[in-house]
């Protein structure tokens, strides 16, 4: 049965149509409501066609009363489009809600679930309030602008990567020729030796090119992206989707964040590394006394002009003495703690900024400032955390062994905030950030190093036997990102294994004294490694190189008695930050030293 005053469905206007009723004008207000009613003005500001009543109320109306309206002689003589309505997103975890809500406090947005069960102590405010004026909002103005400077950085590197192809290309070349050239001066007895260092050379060549294809295919991806994001944010301002605007800045914003940060870690990895080929001094005289016919040496480059400028490697710091000199001993202890706190991990956010895991029964992740000397936030959770890992300057994870997870964390205004919760079913004791993974050690008998996903999909699992990683509690990787090193303080050997990123151990490092614990590890600025040795010695600090052997350092002012735990090394301030205890495992545990870091 019909309803009185209601149409049939709707028709959709179209050129092809001849009825009567499709050269009809109707009110577009009174449409939507399923009644037809002849036009008899025009709304230009809204663009459409009203009825007598409609036209009238129009001009009454305080939101619509400045509009430009054409009367019935003026109005356009074909139907008029109604302007798309903005509608908001179904949200991921609760299909059923819409995403009207943004909390200030975690920057996102959120359905009324969501709010309810995640934001309820949160500053919650409706989108569609915020929106009213996103189109002359400022910060809309600054991502789109700095989506166009990102757009245009990647473009440079593009080029940057086309030019650096070629100079490994022509750098090859030139150390082919090198090579070939001296080959023709010795006897023909080296002709092993020569094929040996051509294929050396052939394989840099192929690892580089294969590295900076990879970087380019990358790069063309997050271009592609931006260029996409552009078009979308481009078509909801065209359309006046105020709030799936709004939504769509927030997601873009936090992706522009993630490929800025992603930008500058690629930028300061220089791919390129030139190879020279340098004589062996004394195959000359001794050819019967040498296997090879020289050595490729690994140059610095920096690009000018896009012309590779070479400049040669200083000698290896692995052969200089590394000294380290007291300057400072804190106290991470605060009111909260209600025990004796654990330090167990230790990271470097900002050169002002050290992040710390009690790993106590306190259960609490702090923050101490280096400048005002003391902590300026904590965050408690449900388990001891153990170790930490920055991400960017203000991100940063921290593994929770007990709750067999790691916590995503940032620090927003001096304040720790936590982002999410990923649980790994593994027992997580060390972790460590590079290159959009993260690598887990898991303590227990045989050990495991995991590598992660930032969203913690598991990509690869290592297992250790009984004799190398069997109890990893610290892990490092390299800066080049080619190495991963474990400190595994294990129950018949105690070792560093280096491995690579197919779980092969490479090389060890045993100290002399048998079942000595090991703790943390970190990389210096010279490629070197610092481990802890949790022991009352006076070398209870280890230097080792990237290979795993023994490199000298001394170390000067008050020590006292402590036993090293947790490590870190500053390179913008050249500090280095060891938590210790003073008098072994149950002795307190609050304390750091810091060390001035020099070479001699």
């Amino acid at each position: 049965m019909e309803v009185s005053g209601k149409q049939k469905p709707k028709k959709t206007f179209s050129a092809s149509q001849s009825s009567a009723e499709d050269f009809i004008l109707f009110c577009i207000p009174c449409d939507r409501d399923g009644v037809r009613v002849p036009a008899k003005g025009y709304c230009s500001t809204c663009k459409e066609h009203l009825c007598d009543t409609c036209y009238k109320h129009h001009k009454k109306q305080t939101p619509s009363r400045h509009h430009i309206l054409l009367d019935q002689d003026s109005m356009p003589t074909t139907p008029s489009v109604p302007i798309v309505k903005d509608e908001f997103d179904s949200c991921d975890d609760h299909e059923d809600e819409k995403l009207k809500f943004y909390c200030k406090d975690h920057d996102i947005v959120a359905c009324s679930v969501c709010v309810s069960l995640n934001h309820r102590l949160c500053t919650v405010e409706y989108i569609p309030k915020l929106s009213e004026h996103i189109l002359d909002s400022e910060e809309l103005n600054e991502i789109l602008a700095e989506m166009k400077a990102l757009e245009d950085n990647y473009k440079s590197q593009i080029k940057r990567v086309k030019d650096e192809i070629k100079a490994i290309s022509q750098n090859h070349d030139d150390v082919t020729k090198a090579i070939h050239q001296f080959r023709k001066e010795i006897n023909t007895r080296l002709d092993e030796m020569e094929k040996y260092v051509v294929k050396e050379a052939d394989n840099i060549l192929l690892k580089q090119q294969a590295k900076l294809n990879d970087l380019s295919t990358g790069v063309q991806k997050i271009t592609d992206i931006l260029t996409e994001k552009q078009k979308r944010i481009d078509y909801l301002i065209q359309r006046s989707c105020l709030d799936k605007l709004f939504v769509e800045m927030k997601e873009t914003k936090k992706r522009v964040e993630e490929m800025r940060v992603k930008q500058k870690q690629d930028s300061r990895v220089d791919v390129f590394q030139a190879v020279s080929f340098v004589k062996n001094s004394d195959i000359v005289d001794m050819l019967d006394r040498h296997k090879q016919l020289g050595k490729l040496i690994t140059m610095k480059t920096s690009m000018v002009e896009n012309v590779p400028v070479m400049k040669p490697t200083s000698t290896p710091s692995e052969y200089k003495t590394l000294n380290l000199e007291v300057v400072e001993d804190i106290d991470i202890n605060s009111s909260s703690g209600n025990t004796e706190c654990h330090i167990t991990g230790i990271e470097i956010i900002k050169p002002d900024k050290i992040v710390v895991c009690d790993y106590g029964d306190n259960k609490i992740i702090k923050c101490y400032d280096t400048v005002q000397k003391k902590v300026v936030s904590e965050m408690k959770v449900t388990e001891s955390p153990f170790d930490v890992a920055a991400i960017t300057d203000d991100k940063f994870v921290v593994t929770v062994p007990n709750d067999r997870s790691i916590h995503f964390m940032s620090l927003r205004n001096h304040r720790i905030v936590s982002d999410r919760k990923v649980n790994i079913n593994e027992v997580c004791y060390g972790i460590a950030y590079s290159q959009d993974k993260l690598v887990v050690s898991c303590n227990y008998n045989p050990g495991k190093v995991l590598v992660l996903d930032l969203q913690g999909k598991m990509l690869k699992s290592f297992s250790g036997d009984n004799s190398l990683y069997c109890l990893s509690q610290y892990v490092t990787v390299n800066t080049a990102g080619t190495s991963i090193y474990v400190s595994d303080c294990g129950y018949t050997v105690t070792a560093v294994e280096q491995l690579d990123w197919q779980g092969n151990i490479s090389n060890t490092y045993q100290p002399a004294q048998g079942g000595t614990q090991l703790r943390g590890i970190c990389e210096l600025d010279d490629g070197t490694f610092l481990v802890c040795m949790n022991q009352d010695s006076d070398d209870n600090l280890r230097r080792v190189s990237d290979n795993c052997k023994p490199c000298k350092l001394t170390m000067n002012g008050k020590l006292g008695r402590w036993y090293p735990e947790a490590v870190a090394f500053c390179k913008k301030s050249s500090r280095l930050y060891v938590s210790y205890t003073e008098t072994g495992c149950y002795g307190p545990k609050h304390r750091i030293k810091i060390f001035k870091v020099d070479w001699c």
